[in-house]
Order: C-alpha cells, then structure tokens, then sequence
C-alpha cells in the first residue's frame, strides 16, 4: 500500500471531523429538566443525507481520486439497499424516552423536512412545538481494519441538540462518535456484507443503540430525581 495514499485519506477524514472537536456536552439541568414537563417536542429530519465514504485497500491507494470513488461507491450502497438516515432513529428514541421520562408530547409532521441545521430556520420550520430534538448525522463511513484488509468497521458520528423555540436556547447537546471494536476481526462485517446491505444495517444498528444511550447520559436527558423530591415521596 502506498503510505503517502493513506495519510492523505485520513487526513482527508480528519478535515471532515475537525469542526466536531469543537462541541461539548451541555447537561440539561434539573431546573432546565423541570420546563420540559408536559411540553410538546418534534424530530427534525434532514432532506439529504451525508456522503457515506466506503474505503477498501484498493481505493486508498489513489489519494483524493480513491476518496472520491469511495463516496460514488458508498453513496450507491446506501441508495441500492435504502438505508435510512441513522440520525432519524435516534431522534425518534430520543424523543421518546423525552415523553416517557418527563411526559413530554412528541410527535412529528412527515412531510416536513429541512435543508440546514441553523438555528433560526430550524425555530421557524417548527414554531408550533415547545422544543425541537435535533439530530443530524455528522459523518459515516466505512473502512478496513489495517491488520484484515477482509473485515470492516463502520464509523458513525452524530450531533444531538434540545432546542427551545421559545427562547432558541440549545439546552442540552451532546456529540455521540461510535467507532465499533472487535477483539476478533473475523467477526467483523466483509465488503460484500456491507455491500449487500446485510451488514451495513446491522453495523448502523449497533450505532444508533450506542448513541441513544450515550446522548441520554451525557446530556442527563433522564429525569433526575432530587433530595427534596425523594423526601416528598416518603
């Protein structure tokens, strides 16, 4: 393999998530939590889903070319085998757990979708909601492992924000990164499972529970149960 081919890659993939280094987890408070009782709250869901970059030993050998046939070939694995957004998935758990643990009222319009993630559009498409649960897919892509050129890892970025429309305050926010590991790499999905789509569902499903739990424990999106609460119930 060509050394130069592959730092260009992974700094090519590194560019792509430079601007997530920058967000940091913001916890929804207990006062912040108390505001979401019995509040209504929506998904957004995004017109166009991001390049799915899928590298194989072959492609990386050819730079930025073999970048940009990884993302044709990614991008027709994911339209041939109709994978969803992954984002969509979580938002819809998200919210839900919203409306389990704080009695929020989720529900969403299905024809409704946005073309960015800037706060101010995002008010104004929603305006009718209390809060709005944004979840947008940062980044996805596939890549062999160094050792097993025959078995593969999926990566899967997301950014998760509870946006008040009220006041456009992000009152909590979490970056969830899921980056699978595999004691035995045989384990691992081939290219042709994550070509068939077998593999690559199962591999995004993987990505979307690690996600949900990370986001709600990050971001405290659970109810939290206070002294003088546990005092009252007694």
């Amino acid at each position: 393999m060509n050394r130069k081919s592959l730092l260009l890659v992974t700094s090519f993939i590194m560019v792509l998530l430079q601007g997530c280094s920058t967000i940091k987890t913001n916890e929804l408070t207990i006062d912040e939590s108390s505001v979401l009782q019995d509040k209504s709250v929506t998904i957004t869901r995004y017109s166009e889903k991001p390049s799915f970059m899928a590298q194989t030993p072959v492609n990386v050998q050819f730079g930025m070319l073999g970048v940009a046939t990884a993302i044709s070939n990614g991008n027709a694995m994911i339209e041939k085998n109709e994978i969803a957004d992954p984002a969509v998935d979580i938002a819809e758990k998200l919210a839900q757990g919203l409306q389990d643990n704080h009695n929020m009222k989720f529900s969403y319009n299905d024809s409704v979708y946005t073309d960015t993630n800037e706060i101010p559009a995002l008010l104004e498409k929603h305006s009718e909601y209390d809060f709005i649960l944004d979840v947008r897919t940062v980044n996805w892509n596939s890549i062999y492992f160094p050792s097993d050129w025959d078995s593969y890892r999926v990566f899967y970025t997301a950014h998760a924000r509870l946006i008040d429309t009220h006041s456009g305050a992000v009152v909590a926010e979490e970056l969830c990164q899921h980056i699978p590991e595999y004691e035995d790499t045989n384990l691992a999905p081939s290219y042709k499972d994550l070509e068939n789509g077998d593999g690559l569902r199962e591999e995004l499903g993987k990505s979307v529970t690690y996600c949900v739990d990370r986001i709600q424990a990050m971001a405290k999106l659970k109810s939290v149960v206070t002294t003088e609460q546990k005092v009252t119930a007694n």
